[in-house]
């Protein structure tokens, strides 16, 4: 038992040490975007029909910046980021024989928090949640913020500052028709590398 607890304390130590540093972060992220679109219109007249559905599936890339701290073999950050999503999905069916404007998601900017533990030397899993604001186009154009929420693991590189980060994280929110509106989720995969500016 006195064993296995000091393997265990030195586990935690060692987990604790080889983090990277805590402190400012900048990154860079390459995504990928796929955006569930489904039209909500009580008119059988004018604007998409009811239902209709048009998903989409593109790359796009991202930047961030924050602040991490890691206590013991625990893990926090806060961060601000811009992504170009380049997502652009078909038009929906429409109730006139006119075809209806495809369904664009153009690029989203926010704040997120990540908070996770040290499970091995290096590795962390955590958990997301923050506010983001998407730009998208119908045939309107504006922007919608919403709440995020998503999972991921970071990679700490031993013996540097750079650390990889896999991620994804869902939104939902409403993008409006000039006749109706889109009710859209959308889930965003993010493959990254951050760099830590600590000692």
């Amino acid at each position: 038992m006195k064993k296995f607890l000091s393997v265990f304390c030195a586990m935690i130590l060692f987990s604790s040490q080889s983090q990277a540093a805590s402190g400012l972060f900048v990154g860079l992220d390459a995504l990928h975007s796929q955006a569930r679109n489904k039209a909500d219109n009580s008119s059988t007249l004018l604007g998409p029909q009811d239902g209709a559905k048009s998903n989409a599936n593109n790359e796009g890339y991202g930047a961030n910046f924050g602040v991490r701290v890691d206590p013991l073999f625990l893990f926090a950050s806060a961060e601000v980021f811009y992504e170009r999503l380049n997502s652009s999905a078909r038009g929906f069916t429409q109730n006139t024989s006119s075809a209806g404007p495809n369904v664009e998601l153009n690029d989203r900017y926010g704040a997120k928090a990540n908070l996770g533990i040290t499970v091995l030397p290096w590795l962390t899993p955590f958990v997301t949640y923050g506010v983001a604001s998407v730009k998208y186009g119908t045939d309107v154009s504006n922007r919608r913020a919403a709440p995020l929420y998503g999972v991921g693991i970071l990679f700490d590189i031993p013996l540097t500052n750079l650390s990889i980060k896999a991620a994804y994280d869902i939104q939902k929110f409403n993008a409006h028709y000039q006749d109706g509106q889109s009710e859209t989720q959308l889930g965003v995969a993010h493959l990254g590398l951050t760099y830590t500016f600590g000692d």
